[in-house]
């Protein structure tokens, strides 16, 4: 069946030093944006068609957005935009980011902000700190567009960001600590299983009572070692998608930049 492509901004330009499949990326990333996840694009035929370029131009122009994660393949049935957010490890990985990278717009609701003991045995034991010292624990919601995303616990060591305020922070952790300190974790291990959630959870995730979602630990320090921040997620595995790229002989260090 023929599908009806958006006719604004399609032509190529002819003259331009950027390739031709960059420039149907850029089209794509658009329609992408326009059309929203889990729907249909046109097949590379038509985009052949319309943008008179070879089938294999336009195949690497949605390959790329394939392995982006922004478009996947069902065999026999064509080619879809994406409903998942997939995690970017070209950086220090965040909600904020992931979610922005996907053409989206990320939401943060606070959902607790105090200065407190941890009560989490290897926030305690990561910090290096005693059962009783005080650490500020930030819980929010962070939301993918309207729909809920990922329930994100930050237990923050109060010696390396004192005197934090839950007005401090904005919409991404990150980019708010940079903004009052100057600095934020470049370096971490971050650790995925799967769990249960409580019902309290599920009904801020907006899933059914004992549903399973991924639940990942992530242990961050700043540039110099020190431990600065212990988080627990509890992700949607329907909305979140992991995927690491191996080349051999190519080492990667995780970074975070603003």
């Amino acid at each position: 069946m023929k599908r009806n492509i958006p006719q604004k901004d399609t032509s190529l330009l002819l003259n331009s030093y950027t390739p031709y499949y960059v420039q149907i990326k850029s089209y794509l990333r658009n329609l992408i944006q326009e059309l929203g996840p889990e729907q249909p694009i046109p097949s590379e035929l038509e985009l052949a068609a319309k943008f008179q370029v070879s089938r294999g131009t336009v195949k690497q122009a949605v390959m790329d957005l394939v392995y982006e994660g922004r478009l996947y393949r069902k065999q026999g049935k064509g080619t879809f935009t994406s409903g998942q957010i997939q995690r970017d490890y070209s950086m220090l990985p965040s909600f904020s980011k992931d979610i922005a990278n996907a053409g989206h717009t990320a939401h943060s609701t606070l959902l607790k902000f105090e200065y407190t003991a941890s009560t989490v045995p290897r926030a305690q034991e990561f910090f290096n700190q005693s059962p009783d010292t005080k650490v500020y624990k930030y819980k929010r919601l962070i939301s993918d567009e309207d729909e809920p995303l990922s329930v994100a616990i930050s237990y923050l060591n109060a010696d390396i960001f004192p005197d934090l305020k839950a007005d401090d922070i904005g919409s991404s952790l990150y980019e708010s600590l940079y903004k009052k300190y100057q600095f934020v974790p470049e370096q971490a291990v971050d650790s995925y299983s799967i769990a249960e959630i409580s019902s309290k959870t599920a009904s801020l995730l907006k899933q059914p009572k004992n549903s399973i979602v991924i639940y990942s630990e992530r242990m961050a320090r700043l540039a110099d070692g020190r431990p600065c921040e212990f988080v627990e997620s509890y992700i949607r595995q329907d909305k979140f998608k992991i995927q690491i790229e191996y080349k051999q002989g190519i080492s990667n260090t995780l970074q975070w930049n603003i």
